[in-house]
């Protein structure tokens, strides 16, 4: 896989320059591109890199991603941000460390699941994907997981020439959606299991890392 080498601000505008007319891919083109999204997703194990972050109502948030497949994923955002998001491989876990809050949810009932199962299969029953699109020399393509539509969908974005994976969008069950581009990602790296472990904020819940 090529290395993505731009810088965040970048990344930022690549987000929103969707002006080039769409094309749908259908028949034998769809099976193969479906193909080869599924073996670069397979292909990684696990990843660091910068994100940038755009929300719904247009802010953006940047910081530092980790994936480790099975199950495990931290967003750990700058700027004194204080949330955090991270996953330990069955429970994914949104802290909110300025009003000492917890979220938690079964990672693969999410959207997210679909960048980190242990075999990642887009071709199973329990998918769907909508349609798949060409633009700008990138491919985006649905991912609805119709058991768990209560949580949304996510739509992965592709480099077309070398499949890589540029960002991600999270819509959830109203509509809103969250733009997630990566930045000088390094593929299959050792990740310390801390960084999938979080201070639990809660009183009397404060008694080291929690899993």
């Amino acid at each position: 896989m090529q290395q993505a080498d731009e810088a965040p601000a970048q990344a930022k505008a690549k987000m929103v320059d969707f002006g080039v007319p769409p094309s749908v891919i259908t028949g034998e083109d769809r099976d193969q591109i479906i193909q080869k999204v599924q073996d670069n997703l397979n292909a990684v194990r696990s990843l660091k890199a910068t994100f940038v972050q755009r929300g719904p109502e247009g802010n953006v948030d940047e910081g530092t991603i980790y994936i480790e497949r099975p199950g495990k994923i931290r967003f750990e955002y700058s700027n004194d941000n204080p949330i955090l998001v991270v996953s330990n491989g069955d429970m994914l876990s949104f802290i909110d460390y300025e009003i000492n809050q917890v979220s938690r949810w079964p990672i693969d009932k999410t959207p997210l699941s679909v960048l980190v199962n242990d075999q990642i299969d887009l071709k199973e029953k329990d998918i769907e994907i909508p349609e798949i699109i060409r633009f700008a020399g990138l491919i985006k393509m649905s991912v609805v997981q119709p058991d768990h539509k209560d949580q949304g969908f996510i739509t992965l974005i592709f480099e077309e020439s070398t499949m890589e994976l540029k960002s991600w969008e999270v819509i959830d069950v109203q509509g809103y959606t969250t733009r997630v581009a990566l930045v000088n990602p390094e593929y299959n790296i050792a990740v310390d299991e801390k960084e999938f472990t979080f201070n639990d904020p809660r009183p009397q819940r404060n008694r080291g890392p929690r899993r």
